[in-house]
């Protein structure tokens, strides 16, 4: 298990690196002040930066739902 640093959490070639590997994160939730976070558990499936620079990651999890996350949502991540 690895525990990504703050300053690895938005970083595309960082998740790259852990492209087919289980990851675990806390993510920022908006627009519910009661509940501020949530979050994925599953396989790191792709990265990619859109044109506007905005990084995402898809994460798969076990029953085989996608969730696609944007990388600077990420406050907190382990990669197993």
């Amino acid at each position: 298990m690895r525990r990504l640093r703050p300053d690895e959490l938005g970083d595309a070639d960082v998740w790259r690196s852990h492209l087919g590997r289980k990851a675990s994160m806390r993510l920022r939730l908006e627009g519910d002040p009661a509940h501020p976070f949530t979050e994925a558990v599953g396989v790191v499936q792709s990265v990619r930066t859109d044109e506007s620079g905005t990084g995402r990651l898809v994460v798969v999890n076990r029953q085989g739902e996608r969730r696609e996350v944007m990388l600077s949502d990420v406050l907190a991540a382990k990669v197993f």
